[in-house]
């Protein structure tokens, strides 16, 4: 039986949208949803947060499966403590599963290419090691070794060459001298964008919902059914 695959964006550790969506459609066994980064589930240092919102969403999420990237806001010093299985992914509890970068997800015999990460474009507002980490930023040796075909790309920032292509859609954090922003991430992923070919982008980040063109869609609160 064909599985059924949703995309969202940034949920900030709000997975109660998570489970209103499952309960206002009646998805179950076999449904699945990929959040693009920014998840939060991992945020506060003494775990509290984390194994709070895990217990929740296995109370109420009807067997639906939940994977994520890593956003720009996730307690990096957690999530390095997680030792991944072969596929590269963690299992945080029986129906959600943490994507490390470079991991690969089977969707319906298509394959989904993971890139978290992004930069903090507000960090002079932040403390480092309290609210971001350095580890938040894609690196050169994230994508190293990555090329060939990928049906999806999920990724939290975009390419380069799309941000720049779209800052109208793009740039909506008002309080950002966007001259001032460090755009290393998308840098990186515009590296792997000439290396890899693909059929579709979903990435978060940016706060909202558009199909930029027929292979890039950025998602925030929306979501879409792909496979």
């Amino acid at each position: 039986m064909k599985e059924r695959w949703f995309v969202t964006g940034d949920i900030h550790g709000a997975l109660h949208s998570i489970t209103d969506f499952i309960k206002k459609y009646n998805l179950g066994e076999g449904d699945n949803i990929v959040i693009l980064g920014d998840v939060a589930l991992a945020w506060r240092k003494d775990l509290q947060d984390y194994n709070f919102k895990i217990e929740q969403y296995e109370r109420w999420c009807n067997g639906v499966h939940l994977y994520w990237i890593e956003g720009n806001h996730e307690n990096f010093n957690i999530i390095k403590t997680w030792t991944l299985n072969k596929k590269g992914i963690y299992d945080n509890s029986k129906h959600i599963h943490y994507c490390s970068r470079g991991s690969i997800l089977n969707i319906n015999g298509k394959k989904a290419l993971c890139m978290g990460g992004a930069d903090s474009v507000d960090k002079i507002y932040r403390t480092q090691g309290l609210d971001w980490w350095k580890e938040e930023q894609i690196t050169e040796k994230d994508i190293a070794n990555i090329s060939g075909h990928f049906d999806y790309v999920f990724s939290h920032c975009c390419p380069k060459s799309i941000f720049d292509n779209n800052k109208a859609y793009l740039c909506t954090l008002t309080n950002i001298n966007e001259e001032n922003a460090i755009h290393k991430s998308e840098q990186v992923l515009e590296t792997l964008k000439t290396n890899i070919t693909y059929n579709k982008w979903f990435f978060g980040h940016y706060h909202i919902n558009v199909h930029l063109d027929n292979k890039h869609t950025c998602l925030f609160e929306d979501f879409e059914e792909i496979g």
